[in-house]
This record gives structure tokens, C-alpha cells and sequence, in this order.
């Protein structure tokens, strides 16, 4: 492993704590796959993007194909910034604190997509 500079650090910490909070609010949209409880989802690994995988498809129907969508962004991004942090055990691969910012961007922005998305359909009007 490379002797890693204070800014990279920094910006692996910002990227744990940014996949982190993807997937609490991933177990949040699948916690109807645990009866409810998010905390249980959360619990485990990997078991946030799967429940809510599973949960999306029983999403109403103007908002199923967003939610869809942004689950499995969620997924990418949470691969592509695992991926990242791998890399640093490899002699090739890029390692730099702009990685890792650059990925933790695309976390947060799907986390607010999401978080929206969740809330407006929270809020809105039944039919």
C-alpha cells in the first residue's frame, strides 16, 4: 500500500462517510423487506441495496421508474467508491484525494435525489 498524503485521508473519509449515508437511506427505502425496520437492514452488508431493490418495484407507479434508476445508480457508485479504496492495495491503480472526492459526489447527489424522491412520494396525494 502507498503512504498516503493528509488529503487523501481526508477525502477516503469523506467517501466512507458519503457511501454510508447512501446506504442508511437505502435501508430506509428497503426497510418494508425487514417488516419495517431499517435498523435491521442496515445491520447487515450489502443488505441496504438489496432490500431496496426489492422494495422500489412496489414503488407507485410516477415514481417507480425514477426510484428504479436511482437504487441502481446507488449501487454503481457504491461499487465504483469500494473499487477506489481497493485500489490503493494495487501498484496501478489511481489513488489521489480527486478520486475519491469525484466519487463521494456522485453519492451525495444520488443520496439527495433519493431523499427527495422519497419524500415526495411520502407527501403526495393518493388516489
Amino acid at each position: 500500500m502507498r503512504q498516503l498524503d493528509d488529503e487523501t485521508v481526508l477525502a477516503v473519509g469523506r467517501l466512507t462517510l458519503a457511501a454510508t449515508e447512501l446506504e442508511y437511506l437505502l435501508a430506509w427505502v428497503g426497510a418494508d423487506q425487514a417488516g419495517g425496520d431499517p435498523t435491521a437492514v442496515f445491520a447487515k452488508a450489502g443488505e441496504p441495496l438489496r432490500a431496496a431493490r426489492g422494495s422500489v418495484q412496489f414503488a407507485a407507479a410516477d415514481h417507480r421508474d425514477e426510484f428504479v434508476a436511482l437504487v441502481e445508480a446507488a449501487g454503481a457508485y457504491l461499487l465504483q467508491g469500494q473499487a477506489a479504496v481497493r485500489a490503493m492495495w494495487f501498484d496501478n491503480g489511481r489513488v489521489d484525494a480527486a478520486t475519491f472526492d469525484e466519487i463521494s459526489g456522485l453519492l451525495l447527489r444520488c443520496r439527495d435525489r433519493l431523499q427527495t424522491l422519497l419524500s415526495e412520494s411520502q407527501h403526495a396525494p393518493t388516489t
